[in-house]
């Protein structure tokens, strides 16, 4: 089984995933990112009018093999 990554950055700060997980593709991965970016999603803040997350998906060597983004933006109404 190969070794993932995911490293998370919100703008001000980078969370560099030092432990990694095993799985079986890059397929598992793209599940693991799915279900992390729903929990950071879960903790955005309302009073904010613009929020956003990259998740980058490494494999052991520490090439980047995908990114994530998920953003969430509040415009006036005209």
């Amino acid at each position: 089984m190969a070794r993932y990554f995911i490293d998370l950055h919100d703008g001000s700060q980078h969370i560099q995933d030092k432990e990694g997980f095993e799985a079986a593709g890059p397929m598992i991965a793209r599940e693991r990112v799915v279900g992390i970016m729903s929990a950071v999603a879960q903790g955005f803040q309302a009073g904010s009018d613009h929020q956003h997350c990259v998740a980058a998906v490494r494999d052991e060597s520490g090439t980047v093999l995908f990114r994530a983004r998920l953003s969430l933006n509040f415009d006036e109404a005209e």
